[in-house]
């Protein structure tokens, strides 16, 4: 019994499928990082040996001006971990909130790993690149390989089918009670949608940046320090003012959010056209990287895309009384939070709220729009 109320106070139902969905999440995190923990090591290991490389490891070669290092397989794993971390975020706080949008969101992500790490399998041992060929005698890396896309499908089968459950859950828990206003349910609809794309879009952006930082970019090109140090938290500060612009109904800052995300698609394609035209096969700087930041063009773009439409519809509901909406639910929720503190300080026994409904029809537990 304990063990629920610790559970609901930070955020899970009571509800067996949305345990359990948490549960395929945390095992999932704890199996990813244990792998790619041990394939670090590994390669690591293997690459001690060698000349130092421009970012202080890994092994430079000879007869090219590129380096063939460790840092680019470290990157990728380390990309692995934060994606899993993220995925926890997501997962958890879909259930926590009952949103079904960022549920469905979580279990597509999770495809998405999956994708990447078949993706890493395929530049390992079935169209090795130059770097990777290393790799090619060792039967525990491919061991490792395999593990990793065996756990992401097997997880992806079990987020599908819990997705599928909540979907049944929370939607009709969430929304039956919204009234009558159909308009007004549709902007909260994608009010959410906006919400969890942006989320998306920070996570793509940043690890896309990331592996052009690191692994294209020279430490001595210009471009290496102006993307890292504007580019990165630039467009970070950018979307964290895209949220509070969706958040306060800024017309302004909107406008400026959907002109800008308008204009970026240009930079993407730019930089998939340079990646595969024109390039020096002696001296073709991603040689090791083509595949893993061609995936994050892609998706980035096509994320950026559908955020630009979603941003217009969320847009065009702005004065449709949604925020007032949003207001008087964080109006209602200190009220409660305050009304179950003073029972708690009577010595007031609350355990009479156990009835199955009762998680899914208190003020706290979900957004109501009445």
């Amino acid at each position: 019994m304990g063990r629920q109320l610790n559970l609901k106070r930070y955020g899970i139902p009571t509800s067996i499928w949305a345990r359990l969905f948490i549960a395929v999440a945390v095992l999932e995190v704890f199996a990813i990082i244990c792998i790619q923990g041990y394939v670090i090591k590994r390669t690591v290991d293997i690459y001690k040996k060698g000349t130092e490389s421009q970012w202080g490891f890994g092994v430079q070669s000879g007869s090219t001006s590129m380096s063939i290092t460790q840092q680019s397989f470290i990157v990728y794993d380390v990309i692995f971990i934060v994606a899993q971390l993220f995925l926890l975020m997501l997962c958890w706080e879909a259930v926590a909130h009952k949103n079904t949008i960022q549920i469905i969101a979580a279990t597509l992500f999770n495809v998405m790993c999956l994708v990447y790490s078949l993706i890493q399998y395929t530049t390992f041992y079935i169209h090795p690149s130059q770097s990777a060929g290393i790799f090619q005698n060792d039967n525990d890396m491919r061991i490792l390989q395999i593990t990793t896309m065996a756990v992401y499908s097997l997880c992806s089968i079990a987020f599908a089918m819990l997705t599928w459950e909540l979907y049944q859950l929370f939607g009709w828990k969430t929304y039956k009670k919204l009234g009558a206003n159909l308009a007004l349910r549709r902007a909260y609809k994608w009010h959410q949608i906006l919400l969890t794309l942006l989320k998306l879009d920070i996570f793509f952006f940043i690890s896309y940046s990331v592996q052009l930082a690191t692994l294209v970019l020279r430490v001595s090109d210009p471009e290496t320090w102006v993307q890292i140090g504007v580019v990165i938290p630039g467009s970070v500060l950018f979307l964290v003012l895209s949220f509070w612009a969706l958040k306060v109904e800024n017309k302004r800052m909107m406008v400026a959010v959907i002109v800008c995300l308008g204009l970026s698609p240009a930079y993407f394609i730019y930089k998939l056209v340079r990646m595969n035209v024109g390039i020096d096969r002696n001296k073709d700087p991603y040689l090791d990287s083509r595949k893993y930041l061609t995936f994050f063009i892609v998706v980035t773009l096509a994320l950026i895309l559908v955020t630009v439409y979603v941003s217009i519809q969320c847009f065009r509901n702005f004065g449709t009384g949604l925020k007032e909406a949003i207001a008087d639910y964080d109006a209602r929720k200190a009220q409660l939070k305050a009304n179950k503190a003073l029972l708690v300080n009577a010595g007031v026994d609350q355990s009479s709220t156990t009835n199955p409904d009762y998680e899914y029809t208190e003020v706290h537990e979900r957004f109501v729009l009445e």
